[in-house]
């Protein structure tokens, strides 16, 4: 019997995960003897309470959501494709915030599940009460910011910040906060595993490692295809959407760690800093190691030509 494998994405499928959609859509993971099924987000349940009670194999989220995660212990971080935070924080130029401490007292829109410790560790770092800025839990976080329910929300560069654009507030019209600025950058998107699946099925998960490498190359040395096959699962967004977010994730994929080590390192830093918010933030973690959490052995066993960045 085929063996189904099922791996939980961090939002709704879009280019931001055209790497694993190909594996899934174009073959790949059905050469190594199994299928894969990329799940949608499920705002019911982040996805490391699924992984850890079984609801997949595999999840895409960040280092940050497995070092909060009930079980840390229980979970390993194989590989990344972005190697930047992505993240933005847009506040309206006509506003009196001009720092990230004038957002006290006022309202920042946030995703739900889990995925503001970038944004409390940014307003810790930047000398601001974080108990005094209001979180706003919402899937539609640029609604709630071009409305005015918001005075910042929470963005990615390759999705909602164009949305923003496209409901009629445009860039010039907002000044972003970013993490960067103030030494509180977080990875996003990276692969999680459990341990217990590790222990039982290390050849799935050495292949399923090396499908989502072959996926992601595939996808950026064929960018038309890759959007071809992320409008065909998502056609609600058009193909210029499609491909100009592959174009952010080509970018974040160049740079950090993976420019001496190679594409979609596990680098341990990228947990430590993980480790090092939720110390600093919430006053634990500490404990954890990231040499120990972020795991290799599955990404140096790769051929190397799916590591290499001739696309960059």
């Amino acid at each position: 019997m085929t063996r189904d494998v099922t791996l939980r994405l961090l939002w709704r499928p879009q280019a931001q995960f055209a790497g694993y959609l190909l594996a899934e859509h174009a073959g790949l993971a059905a050469r190594r003897g199994f299928t894969l099924r990329c799940q949608p987000i499920d705002f019911a349940e982040a996805g490391m309470k699924a992984l850890l009670r079984g609801a997949c194999d595999f999840a895409i989220a960040s280092p940050a959501h497995l070092v909060e995660s009930e079980a840390p212990e229980r979970l390993a971080f194989l590989m990344a494709v972005q190697q930047a935070s992505p993240l933005v924080y847009p506040v309206r130029k006509d506003s009196a915030i001009h720092h990230p401490r004038d957002l006290e007292g006022r309202t920042a829109a946030i995703w739900p599940s889990g995925e503001d410790l970038e944004l409390r560790w940014m307003l810790l770092k930047a000398g601001a009460d974080q108990a005094r800025v209001k979180r706003l839990p919402t899937g539609d976080t640029v609604g709630a910011f071009v409305s005015g329910a918001a005075d910042c929300a929470q963005m990615t560069i390759y999705h909602e910040l164009h949305e923003m654009e496209a409901h009629g507030l445009p860039l010039d019209a907002v000044r972003l906060f970013r993490p960067a600025d103030w030494g509180a950058e977080l990875l996003k998107d990276g692969l999680i595993a459990r341990r217990d699946l590790m222990a039982a099925e290390e050849s799935l998960v050495q292949d399923l490692v090396e499908v989502c490498l072959e996926g992601w190359q595939l996808a950026f040395t064929d960018p038309e295809r890759a959007v071809a096959v992320c409008s065909q699962v998502r056609p609600e967004m058009s193909a210029e959407e499609h491909r100009r977010q592959l174009e952010h994730m080509r970018e974040l994929a160049a740079c950090g760690p993976a420019l001496s080590e190679g594409f979609a390192v596990p680098h341990r830093d990228h947990m430590r800093r993980a480790i090092d918010a939720v110390q600093e933030v919430e006053g634990h973690g500490g404990n954890l190691d990231p040499d120990i959490l972020a795991v290799r052995r599955y990404w140096q066993a790769a051929p190397a030509d799916l590591k290499a960045m001739p696309w960059a």
